[in-house]
């Protein structure tokens, strides 16, 4: 029996070819890309779980009243690693101090590699974290400050293998370390990637041979320098709520009291998410991607709905005479659920195949390195449960549908659709083009932010500025290096500073004094330090005062922006004001308007810029036309000092493209998912165009031999649809205006959801809309009215 259901089944598909392959096609890019983007989800919502104890391991942040605002720092200061021994509930702490694009050699210096990121770890990572350790012993990687444990393909790059590695010698900041140990390289799905692993011990050492931070003379002292980034793994059932407090109320006593921060715990499984300040954006984002692959293959299913549909009429003279000789309606419901199955198999090994295909170009738009291969079990659940819950929700009405024809009204052609039925088809369609014009919506606004922030003005001129990171043996050659760049026709302004990122500067302080400073007035302020041509190169606009001289008087001269001068309530004139910064008292000299010096998700905070020591990057701004030559005299003088070290350089606006690249993938990625959406939703649509053509047949040819032209009927059978598609957009307006007003609120500083995307939208899927039906309509005011008539 079943084997002649899917004979009859298959004997049916291709007696249908056209429809058949309308069918699978919308089956098979529907489930391939709504299996795709739930294959995205699924690796976000993987981050670090890949660690046995994950749910016990938490990471650490302080928070603390400033600015008038809560504010959250992922920087922990070194003693808490002190106070977490004598904590019951903590089995065991890890303290981090990552670095970006450092540099790292063979003791012969042949290879010379910059770009890696590395990190000082105490020797309890390895406690904590389950990261696959291909040679060396856990137990003894660190025996000594001079050892290092480097990744698999950092070993490749320096000694040709893995195993070669172990025993060599890397050179880090002149100093030799001996490689005790080969990590696998992180995973993708990891909030923890380096390329090198370096013993705390030995930045330890450093910072107590360096004078340490004032009267603090180890990091295990240091109360103040809030940098390192701290792991907390509890004992089973310990709460991460009672334990954060033990560490808020340890740090108050080593402040004798003199301390606001509080410090919190937050699930290692959840940080790659929701940020430690209890910022959820990706969340949401992951969310909306989410109910993206859903509604993909709802809309899939759908679309088959549609379309199965409008074929039963076309079916139902076959349903009556099969009942009629004695067919069950149990056995027809499974003779056409058999037919959706094989459709589904079909469409399914398609959408397999497209998947297969895509994946490599998936990856490089959506930046992740996932894999289609046979023994990922994850993935074929992903995969398993999107199918058979498509099939589910495709199946079932068709099958009901087609098995409940009445034989005897069929077979004297009075069969006319119920009012539920025809309701229940409509109400499809409009769900299709709400989805539809959501995303066309939400496509419109995510392309206009992206715009407006590669547009914005940032308050000062990142065109034609590119930074290089100098050693310190260029840094003590720095006015030589200065005047031979200047004399370069090419180079217009150089200037050193210590700001490695201008699109995301980090360094903050509370440490500022000033006349009529409330005593209960805690402000955090960003220091930067420069010298006195570092506002010209940037063309930083003044709003009152003038810059530093370059003189030994600048040590005591200071540069706040519009932003700190607000918070600390001074009343112009600001310059000759007297101020403290770290105990040091001098005078502002000017002012600066406000410019962007962090994420355009985060407003513009106070800054101080000061000029105690030079910092080690350098900024060169050069001509149009005269760049590629600026880098090489750049590079040229840099290699005079630089011994050995390699020379880099990053155009400040491709860095701070960079900043926002992710946001680009995900508009990219969300605007090709709408395009495929509405792709599958306008064969739905031509689907109930094929329907309502193929019912109305016999009114098209009455209307037309009392003398309706081809336009008449065309009209008459676009206006039903076009009303379904006025619904579906006064019902999407609402939805994507509070979805993306959501997702804007993420950005300090945003475009508007502006009225004119509403109609750009709903004009957009109207066009589309009469495109679809068009075909079908003319099509049917085309047709010989006789034939329509001729039988009763």
């Amino acid at each position: 029996m079943i084997k002649h259901h899917f004979r009859t089944a298959w004997k049916n598909l291709k007696a249908n070819r056209f429809y058949s392959l309308i069918n699978i096609s919308g089956l098979a890019i529907g489930l391939a890309a709504g299996i795709m983007v739930l294959l995205w989800v699924q690796d976000e919502l993987s981050f670090d779980r890949f660690h046995k104890d994950y749910r016990d391991i938490y990471q650490l942040s302080a928070h603390f009243k400033a600015n008038g605002k809560e504010m959250t720092v992922d920087g922990i200061p070194g003693p808490l690693s002190v106070f977490s021994r004598s904590m019951p509930e903590v089995e065991s702490l890890v303290r981090i101090l990552p670095d970006v694009d450092q540099v790292l050699s063979d003791v012969a210096h042949d290879k010379v590699i910059d770009g890696h990121q590395t990190a000082f770890v105490d020797s309890t990572f390895f406690r904590i974290f389950d990261f696959r350790l291909l040679y060396g012993s856990k137990a003894t990687l660190f025996p000594d400050n001079n050892a290092v444990v480097v990744t698999q393909s950092t070993a490749e790059k320096f000694f040709g293998s893995a195993a070669a590695a172990m025993g060599k010698t890397l050179v880090f900041q002149k100093n030799n370390f001996r490689v005790t140990g080969v990590l696998q390289d992180f995973p993708q799905n990891s909030s923890l990637h380096y390329d090198a692993l370096f013993p705390m011990g030995y930045y330890g050492r450093q910072f107590t041979a360096n004078g340490g931070n004032g009267e603090w003379k180890t990091i295990d002292q240091d109360l103040g320098d809030y940098n390192f980034r701290d792991f907390v793994k509890l004992r089973p059932g310990a709460d991460p709520v009672k334990t954060g407090r033990a560490f808020s109320e340890a740090y108050k006593k080593a402040r004798n009291g003199d301390s606001q921060s509080n410090f919190q715990l937050h699930p290692l499984s959840s940080i790659h998410l929701t940020g430690t300040d209890g910022n959820d954006a990706k969340l949401k984002m992951v969310r909306i991607f989410m109910l993206v692959g859903i509604l993909l293959l709802l809309i899939a299913g759908i679309n088959y709905v549609n379309l199965s549909t409008a074929r039963s009429l076309v079916r139902a003279r076959e349903v009556s005479i099969r009942k009629i000789v004695g067919a069950a309606k149990r056995q027809l419901f499974f003779q056409f659920f058999i037919e959706t199955f094989l459709l589904f198999c079909l469409a399914a090994l398609i959408a397999i195949g497209l998947m297969a295909l895509l994946m490599p170009l998936y990856n490089r738009i959506s930046d992740k390195t996932l894999h289609f291969t046979l023994a990922d079990m994850q993935m074929w659940k992903v995969i398993g449960w999107a199918i058979l819950g498509t099939l589910l929700v495709s199946s079932i009405y068709p099958a009901i549908l087609l098995s409940s024809f009445n034989p005897i009204r069929s077979l004297k052609g009075k069969l006319s659709p119920g009012l539920g039925t025809t309701l229940f088809r409509k109400m499809l369609v409009i769900f299709q083009f709400v989805i539809s014009v959501v995303l066309i919506i939400s496509t419109l606004v995510i392309s206009r932010q992206m715009g407006y922030i590669r547009n914005k003005d940032l308050g000062f001129d990142k065109s034609y500025v590119f930074r290089v990171p100098l050693t310190s043996d260029v840094v003590n050659h720095i006015d030589v290096v200065k005047q031979e760049l200047l004399r370069q026709p090419d180079i217009l302004n150089v200037s050193i500073s210590n700001i490695y990122d201008l699109s995301d500067f980090w360094s903050s302080t509370s440490d500022i004094e000033w006349q009529g400073k409330p005593d209960n007035v805690n402000m955090m302020i960003s220091q930067a330090n420069i010298d006195k041509d570092f506002i010209p190169t940037l063309k930083i606009q003044y709003l009152e005062g003038g810059g530093l001289s370059g003189t030994p008087a600048d040590s005591n001269h200071y540069i706040l922006n519009e932003t700190a001068v607000k918070k600390m309530g001074l009343k112009p004139p600001y310059t000759g004001q007297p101020i403290s910064f770290h105990n040091r008292k001098g005078t502002i000299i000017g002012v600066v308007k406000d410019f962007n010096f962090q994420s355009l998700k985060a407003t513009i905070e106070p800054m101080l810029l000061f000029s105690w020591f030079r910092g080690n990057i350098l900024y060169v701004r050069t001509t149009a036309t005269g760049a590629k030559q600026a880098i090489a005299t750049t590079e040229k003088e840099y290699k005079k000092y630089a011994g050995y070290m390699p020379f880099s350089y990053s155009f400040l606006d491709k860095q701070f493209e960079e900043q926002y690249r992710s946001d680009q993938r995900t508009g990219m990625l969300f605007n090709l998912f709408a395009a495929i959406a509405i792709f599958i939703s306008c064969l739905g649509l031509f689907g109930l165009a094929t329907y309502t053509a193929q019912v109305r047949i016999k009114e098209v040819g009455i209307r037309k031999v009392l003398g309706a032209t081809v336009g008449n009927v065309t009209a008459l059978l676009s206006v039903d649809f076009l009303r379904l598609v006025l619904i579906a957009i006064v019902a999407a307006i609402p939805l994507a205006w509070w979805g993306m007003s959501s997702w804007l609120n993420n950005f300090a500083y945003r475009t508007r959801v502006s009225w004119w995307i509403f109609l750009v939208a709903g004009l957009s899927a109207i066009l589309i809309a009469l495109a679809t039906v068009s075909f079908q309509a003319i099509r049917a005011a085309l047709a010989n009215p006789v034939k329509s008539l001729r039988t009763e």
